[in-house]
């Protein structure tokens, strides 16, 4: 299953040494040329395997006319020629299908660099869930989303370990595995190239539930003597099958064969017919288990964490990717027995039915207990290679510091992952046991929401073991609780006030697990009325740092500033602001000390065109 590669790959020495966008441009410049080579040299073919087809009728033509002079033999020289060629031809093919796949990745991380991203890397979004605590207000799924932006993975089992490392909270030494394992695949660029280059089709769905059943399913092994008959007749099958079609044997003897091979078909049917169930649609998964596993197997890494995992692929007789393709050719054996209604009577004749069911289940009791633990290495490797991705693509990111013992969150020069980096404002951020709560005051647009995300996805990123876009970063592995993107429900008749406290009702409860919380609510209780929003915000507040939560709270209310002077031991009034100039309004998106000192509201109404 391995490939071997177009051109040298870029060792780890040499990518450590390149900033991210000249590496991929450079292997740009190298998979150019090679794609421009391989076209040259497909049209060689093409062009020689024509003139052989015409040389070929010509040949034909005058074995018609001038019978005579011509023997019919001279067209096995063309034939000869031409089926030379195609092995050659199809190499050319396959070169030019794995350079143009490779120029795409490299395309596709320059794009990403700029965080533009389009439909050919999965955003994963079947992993959303609305009632998640905090991915759908931080965008960890869809387009333009964390996922999106670290997702390398070629099988579903991958995508859905990377989902499961952004939407699940986990201790700091879970953390610091993944960042070891994060920072050894670092500069894999080879590594990521072929993984890469394997195509992404197969129906994960359905083909891993399949392969599952079958493989914890009891065993029934199927008796020797009936495999040794079914043999028997099937040696005695083949040069019955050939003489028949050469005419020198009649079809009565074909039938002689079928009929005594089907007492073992009647005695194995049951095991068969589960094969056949339970493999049914799994071979184009097999092949793109078995070649993402091959990757992993070929590529030697120094990170004793990452050795660890690339050694459970490895037994006394085989490797996984051995046994997975020997796997995948049976199963496509079974299924072409099957379905192929011309090929299905010899098939029969030759006791490929009770052969191959009888190879299954001998894979079956040497591999099946395997599979999970195969499907669940490679899962961890695609997700650590996806965060070693990112790692790469960010040179002047941090890695963050893990405090296990002391909840805090310290952030400095802290900025939004999916922004572009010319476009990303940093700022710094404090909360501590000592002073657990900011709130954030400012007007509209000014940035507060877009600094909550901040701060969210920096830690959401944390738990993959990624860097963050920060100077540094040390926090606490929190358990995260936003309430942020909250709106009203016509067809389940919510009003937007009652779906803002069940929300919180929610961030709430969550302070009652033994991990720490980090809240980070936008705009809290947006919905009613001045007086009841300030007496609600204060014990919601108070309740959330009473039970030693830690978090930022965003409001445009002024009123609710005057929680923080209540609270002066434990919380600090912050501000993001606007200027006005020329009837131009405009933000430097810097968080200030202190609290607004005014609201844009009317300025902003009046700049659009309304009489206020």
């Amino acid at each position: 299953m391995s490939a071997p590669h177009l051109f040298a790959p870029l060792s780890n020495a040499k990518a450590a040494s390149q900033d991210p966008r000249a590496a991929y441009r450079a292997r740009q410049e190298e998979i150019s040329v090679q794609v421009r080579k391989l076209t040259r040299r497909d049209k060689r073919f093409v062009r020689l395997r024509v003139g052989i087809f015409l040389l070929g009728i010509g040949l034909a033509i005058l074995c018609l006319g001038e019978p005579e002079y011509v023997s019919w033999w001279w067209i096995t020289i063309p034939v000869g020629l031409f089926t030379a060629l195609l092995p050659f031809h199809q190499s050319c093919l396959k070169r030019s299908k794995r350079a143009h796949a490779v120029g795409s990745f490299h395309a596709g991380r320059l794009r990403r660099l700029d965080r533009e991203f389009g439909v050919d890397v999965s955003n994963g979004a079947e992993f959303a869930n609305d009632s998640h605590p905090w991915t759908q207000d931080l965008d960890v799924f869809g387009p333009g989303s964390l996922f999106q932006l670290l997702n390398e993975c070629r099988t579903q089992p991958g995508r859905r370990k990377l989902a499961d490392w952004l939407q699940t909270v986990c201790d700091g030494d879970a953390i610091r595995l993944r960042q070891a394992r994060a920072q050894g695949l670092k500069y894999e660029l080879a590594m990521r190239e072929s993984l890469a280059c394997i195509p992404d089709s197969a129906q994960w769905s359905t083909a891993e539930s399949m392969l599952m059943e079958w493989v914890q399913e009891s065993s029934r092994p199927i008796p020797w003597w009936i495999v040794v008959w079914s043999l028997l007749i099937g040696i005695i099958a083949i040069p019955v099958i050939v003489l028949f079609l050469m005419e020198v044997l009649p079809l009565k003897f074909v039938l002689m064969v079928i009929i005594l091979q089907a007492p073992a078909i009647v005695a194995t049917r049951r095991q068969i017919r589960t094969v056949a169930q339970r493999m049914d649609n799994v071979d184009t998964a097999l092949r793109q288990f078995g070649a993402v596993i091959d990757v992993f197997e070929r590529h030697a890494v120094e990170e004793p964490s990452i050795r660890d995992l690339q050694n459970r692929f490895h037994s006394e007789s085989e490797t996984a990717s051995q046994a997975i393709g020997r796997l995948s050719r049976l199963t496509q054996w079974l299924n072409n027995a099957i379905r192929n209604q011309f090929f299905a009577p010899i098939a029969w004749a030759c006791g490929m039915f009770v052969l191959v069911t009888f190879l299954l289940e001998r894979w079956r009791q040497k591999h099946g207990r395997d599979v999970a633990d195969w499907l669940e290495t490679t899962a961890c490797l695609e997700a650590s290679l996806s965060v070693a991705g990112y790692s790469f693509d960010h040179p002047d990111d941090c890695l963050p510091v893990i405090s296990d013992d002391h909840p805090e969150l310290i952030a400095e020069d802290l900025g939004h992952p999916l922004l572009r980096e010319s476009d990303c404002v940093r700022n710094s951020v404090s909360l501590t046991q000592s002073m657990p709560l900011l709130l954030i005051s400012g007007s509209n647009m000014s940035g507060k929401s877009t600094f909550l995300r901040s701060l969210g996805a920096s830690v959401v990123l944390t738990l993959c073991g990624s860097v963050v876009r920060a100077k540094s970063f040390r926090t606490y592995p929190f358990q995260v609780a936003t309430a942020m993107r909250i709106s009203d429900s016509l067809q389940e008749g919510r009003s937007l006030f009652f779906t803002v406290v069940r929300r919180l009702k929610t961030v709430v409860d969550l302070t009652e697990q033994p991990r720490i919380v980090l809240f980070l609510l936008d705009e809290i209780l947006n919905g009613t009325n001045s007086n009841d929003r300030r007496r609600g915000a204060e014990a919601i507040i108070r309740s959330l740092v009473a039970r030693h939560a830690l978090g930022i709270v965003t409001t445009h209310d002024l009123a609710l500033t005057k929680i923080a002077d209540s609270m002066s031991d434990q919380a600090l009034n912050k501000h993001f602001e606007d200027t006005i100039t020329d009837g131009q309004m405009t933000f430097d998106y810097k968080l200030r000390d202190g609290v607004v000192e005014r609201s844009n509201a009317i300025a902003l109404m009046r700049m659009l065109g309304l009489e206020v």
